[in-house]
């Protein structure tokens, strides 16, 4: 998946700078059913605190909600 195939705008590739093609294609696909906070929180949480995919996803669930 190249970015241009990306389809969704809760994930612009300027947020996404220093994650992994394969973290960015589950990203983009997670963002249909969640919002834009959460998906930025993941982004976040992946990207400052190096946790994984499933870690941020857990902690985004948590503290901004679906």
């Amino acid at each position: 998946m190249t970015k241009k195939d990306m389809y969704n705008p809760h994930v612009p590739s300027s947020k996404t700078k220093g994650l992994t093609e394969k973290q960015i294609a589950m990203l983009d696909k997670h963002a249909k059913t969640h919002s834009k906070k959460h998906i930025d929180k993941m982004i976040f949480v992946m990207k400052k605190e190096g946790k994984s995919f499933t870690v941020a996803h857990k902690i985004a669930l948590a503290k901004i909600g679906k």
